[in-house]
């Protein structure tokens, strides 16, 4: 994180809730967190945490119904977005914050041609003619790795692979020049070489276009290779916040140290059964009193049970939301 900076994002006890037939479930309480310029930040927990809904809320794309921004605050250089027109939101999205959405089959559109969809978002967004957007499209899937770009350019999505049509939405979402890039699973369901190659282009795009990326994942090896500061997430929560370095070297909170547990790393001929966290998420219409954590914790104490812990710490050093973290010698 860059000392002296303004936040290029900030968001404050932001909270959403989604009405269901059984009830209200609150998919994110109490987050509060800030991107730097040229920064790039995880966004880490098992799947349902909140990860891809906190994305969701800062550019306005909470489905509503059923979903509603119940409190908080987001601002992007300072400009409130919570309760801004759809209008304003229009005026932002793919120009200044930009997001690449987790299954691109579906984020694509199947009766579009690729550059059609390409040529429309930068059309709307900057002072080009279509001839120019269409070079500035082939430029830029060239850019993200696509080879034959002036041919791909005119296909459907149905014809391209996983990892082209990732690569498409990797150069749809920067064609504009955004400050920041929200990837919400980028390499989901893609084979690990491709995994290595998408993520590799988007670092070196980054560097080249000089924005700040927040990568939405549950894969803590993505995490380590790419980021500089993680948000542990569980239930909605923040729960530990540090940089990659003291995540990996010392986790504070015992959830985020079963998920560095749980990544396989061979170490020895004979291959040892992964380490599990036991227990299950706790119901989201049913929450339980105290740490949401506690009845999977192998640290639990009574306190836990009774009270809520909070997000501690100094700003911009580690924090955690626990009575009992861990120390280097809990982690021997």
């Amino acid at each position: 994180m860059a000392d002296n900076k303004e936040p290029l994002l900030s968001v404050r006890s932001l909270a959403v809730e989604f009405r269901t037939d059984k009830g209200v479930v609150r998919a994110i309480n109490d987050v509060s967190y800030d991107i730097f310029p040229g920064e790039t930040v995880g966004i880490v927990g098992e799947s349902g945490c909140g990860k891809s809904v906190s994305s969701l809320a800062i550019l306005g794309l909470i489905p509503s119904p059923p979903g509603k921004i119940v409190h908080g605050s987001i601002k992007y250089r300072g400009q409130e977005l919570v309760g801004l027109s759809e209008y304003g939101y229009r005026k932002i999205r793919g120009k200044s914050i930009s997001m690449i959405f987790q299954e691109p089959m579906t984020a694509l559109n199947p009766v579009f041609r690729v550059g059609s969809q390409m040529v429309d978002v930068i059309c709307r967004h900057q002072k080009l003619s279509k001839r120019e957007a269409r070079l500035k499209a082939i430029e830029m899937l060239d850019k993200v790795g696509i080879p034959s770009a002036g041919k791909r350019i005119d296909e459907y999505p149905h014809e391209l692979s996983g990892g082209m049509r990732q690569r498409v939405m990797i150069a749809m979402a920067l064609s504009c020049g955004p400050d920041l890039l929200l990837a919400d699973e980028p390499t989901t369901a893609l084979d690990v070489t491709t995994q290595a190659q998408v993520m590799g282009e988007m670092a070196k795009l980054q560097k080249d276009f000089g924005m700040a990326v927040v990568l939405v994942t549950h894969d803590m090896g993505v995490i380590a290779e790419t980021c500089k500061r993680v948000l542990v997430m569980y239930c909605g929560q923040i729960i530990e916040s540090a940089t990659v370095e003291e995540i990996f070297r010392c986790p504070q909170h015992p959830y985020t140290a079963g998920l560095l547990r749980s990544i396989p790393v061979v170490r020895e001929k004979k291959l040892k059964r992964l380490p599990t966290i036991e227990g299950k998420v706790p119901d989201l219409l049913h929450l339980p009193d105290g740490c949401l954590y506690a009845d999977r914790c192998p640290k639990v104490q009574d306190r836990c049970r009774k009270e809520v812990p909070k997000l501690v710490g100094e700003t911009g050093k580690q924090r955690v939301a626990c009575f009992y973290p861990n120390n280097r010698e809990d982690l021997m």
